[in-house]
């Protein structure tokens, strides 16, 4: 369906801007430049408050004067109303805050390309105005706050919950799980074989040699004598589980006379089931991390819960206290056991960097934090051929999930380079030109090895292109504004357009071409289409854009198709519906936020006038607001419990000093009478 809207034509495109220019970088040159980014930014830069309190809470440094500028003029601020982290009312509803808000494919909650956003509703609703459209009122839009007509769609989404016995078991456990007590031979059968087929490729923890020699012993009866322990019990159930959700709709029908539905709910039963026998929060056995890991594959597919990001904390503590983060090269002389552990490692790093994307705050795993080495891309029969095989050029049972591993870490280091861009110890254009670089020397080690005619090559290089096309929007999304024509912000919406193009047309594609069905389950994975709003913000403000053809494509895929109506007119009724239903979705949520564009006292300025801001709240009140607790202090003001708590709101909020108190002059004694109350000085 897309071939004729020219996704094809737009993915090569891609890929050679990704394909072009130096091949690679130099480690030690990377890090002096760094270092001495550092040093030049924190010297000419202290800690400065923003204006705008959205600014401040993810860019506090945004609103300084002076900085490390971008390509020799000012520096690009960011736009108010990102920001890194929420914050959410105490007494939110717990059942509301795995939900999220679904248009057509468009899947979204207060997160937006992984940034927080709880001012997209305003500021949709400003470009709306700006382009003479009708802005809807959210107060009178027909939703009330306890309405849950946004989340309805998400609902019957049937997103994969995990169960709470995983964590807290509140049955009586058997001591020992039996494989044929949920799955029946040929079911067996048929799903190892699938697993192998379309999970194991995309999710690389196993090595198979090594899993089938004990499975046809001790679970297809090769040897009568052998059982299966609890660990590998769990393994194989886990397999099974994730075989059964990579399945089309239709086979388990044919095959099993059963629906999908029923037989990923009875395998989910039992793998949980297994895994908590094999005492999968506690436990640090190779195979029962494996076990984990693979159950929570299938589950980042799409919408991912809170429940879900807890559990992929957990494997990382548990992965972390197991010694997977130390590079096992020099305790371990088999090559074969540092190779898995390096596999079960890099995925669960994927696991992390993508249930922060979603959920957040930030990665739990740095750089710095372990020095493990990447698996080498090697087939897995190469191991049984030789104890020390030598990594190939080409494309290997490895190399889809290996590509996925060091784009993971690329991904990883952009959020650090986000920290550094708020500190103001590095500028927009050192970070694009050091991602650029890695970018290129990344496509240019997978991409220009993949035969597009193979199904599972094209399916490498279109997931390659489509993270990827991910990096240098997840840079400047925080810079774009809409409204502003100057040159350098024209240079950034161009980029941001092009490059998620880019990433969504690879994930329609792999969405929708027929021989990459066998992996189409794992797409929602890199694809959320984020990126679309962006390009409907553009096709509604420039409707003659050079990109109005892709876009126009592009909205098509994720909403449907929409005859006989413009294509500024139809995103202008996406915008004011998106603006609606996150507005409603986010007073479900209670997300606490300040409104776009309101200020603050910065650390330069004054401190707040009491008198006049008590006068205000005075003013504010009812005449018989409440009886007074004094009265005639100089002056005849009514002092009310209220009201001094509310002086005492005023001074919490005054700016706190960044040195430390021993260092700060004494004040005399006059500078604490508060003139208030006009209290005379002592003589």
């Amino acid at each position: 369906m897309l071939q004729g809207l020219g996704v094809d034509k737009g993915l090569s495109t891609a890929a050679s801007n990704v394909e072009d220019g130096s091949s690679g970088v130099d480690p030690q040159a990377q890090a002096a430049a760094r270092a001495e980014a550092k040093s030049d930014g924190s010297a000419s830069y202290r800690s400065q408050i923003s204006d705008d309190d959205h600014t401040r809470l993810y860019f506090p440094n945004a609103a300084a004067a002076s900085g490390p500028s971008d390509g020799g003029g000012p520096a690009p601020e960011p736009v108010s109303g990102v920001m890194l982290d929420g914050i959410f009312d105490a007494d939110a509803e717990d059942d509301l805050m795995d939900l999220g808000l679904q248009i057509g494919r468009l899947c979204i909650t207060e997160r937006l390309g992984g940034i927080f956003r709880p001012g997209l509703s305003s500021e949709l609703d400003r470009l709306l105005a700006k382009g003479g459209g009708h802005v809807p009122d959210h107060r009178d839009s027909g939703q009330s706050e306890n309405t849950i007509a946004p989340i309805q769609r998400i609902q019957s989404l049937g997103m994969m919950e995990p169960s709470l016995d995983l964590l807290l078991p509140t049955t009586q456990l058997p001591t020992k799980v039996d494989v044929y007590s949920f799955v029946s031979r040929p079911e067996l059968d048929m799903l190892y074989h699938q697993y192998f087929w379309a999970v194991h490729p995309l999710a690389h923890v196993l090595h198979k040699p090594t899993f089938d020699r004990q499975f046809y012993r001790s679970c297809l009866g090769q040897d009568p004598s052998s059982t299966p322990t609890r660990s590998f019990t769990a393994l194989v159930l886990a397999l099974c589980f994730a075989a059964a959700v990579s399945l089309s709709q239709t086979q388990p029908e044919v095959q099993f006379q059963t629906t999908k539905t029923a037989l990923v709910d009875r395998l989910k039963f039992a793998s949980e089931r297994a895994l908590v026998v094999a005492q999968h929060m506690k436990s640090l056995k190779l195979e029962t991390m494996q076990a984990f890991t693979i159950y929570l594959v299938p589950h980042v597919c799409g919408q991912i819960s809170r429940a879900q990001t807890s559990l992929v904390g957990a494997l990382v503590r548990l992965a972390q206290c197991a010694g997977l983060h130390r590079d096992a090269s020099q305790s371990y002389t088999n090559p074969l056991e540092c190779h898995i552990r390096s596999l079960l490692w890099y995925q669960i790093c994927f696991l992390d960097l993508h249930t922060c994307e979603a959920q957040g705050p930030q990665p739990m795993i740095h750089d710095d934090d372990f020095d493990t080495p990447l698996p080498m891309n090697v087939d897995d029969l190469a191991f049984e051929v030789s104890s020390l095989p030598i990594p190939s050029n080409g494309f290997t049972d490895v190399t889809l999930s290996l590509m996925g591993f060091e784009i993971t870490e690329l991904h990883k280091s952009i959020f650090r380079d986000r920290i550094a861009l708020n500190k103001r110890t590095t500028d927009l254009s050192t970070v694009r030109a050091a991602v650029e670089s890695r970018m290129q020397a990344i496509a240019q080690k997978y991409l220009d090895n993949l035969d597009g005619s193979i199904p599972i090559q094209r399916c490498a290089r279109l997931t390659g292109t489509s993270l990827l096309s991910r990096c240098i929007p997840m840079v400047i999304q925080v810079f774009l504004k809409y409204d502003d024509r100057s040159e350098a912000q024209q240079e950034i919406l161009d980029t941001m357009i092009t490059r998620s193009l880019d990433m969504m047309e690879a994930g329609a594609t792999l969405e929708t071409a027929t021989d990459l069905n066998t992996w189409v389950w794992y797409a929602p994975t890199y694809q959320q289409y984020h990126s679309i709003v962006p390009a409907l913000i553009l096709l509604y403000l420039e409707p003659d854009t050079p990109h109005a053809a892709r876009a126009s494509a592009m909205i098509d895929h994720v909403f449907g198709k929409c005859y006989g109506i413009s294509s500024q007119q139809r995103c202008g009724d996406l915008l004011r519906m998106l603006s609606s239903e996150c507005s409603a979705f986010l007073r479900l949520r209670k997300v606490k936020h300040m409104a776009v564009g309101s200020s603050r006292s910065t650390a330069n300025s004054s401190p707040p006038n009491i008198e006049a801001a008590f006068e205000e709240f005075r003013q504010s009140q009812p005449a018989n607001y409440a009886q007074p607790l004094a009265a005639g202090l100089d002056g005849g003001l009514d002092v009310t419990a209220s009201s001094l708590q509310d002086l005492a709101g005023t001074y919490a909020e005054a700016p706190v000093p960044n040195d430390p108190w021993w260092s700060l002059p004494m004040p005399n004694q006059a500078d604490f009478i508060d003139p208030l109350f006009n209290f005379p000085a002592p003589a």
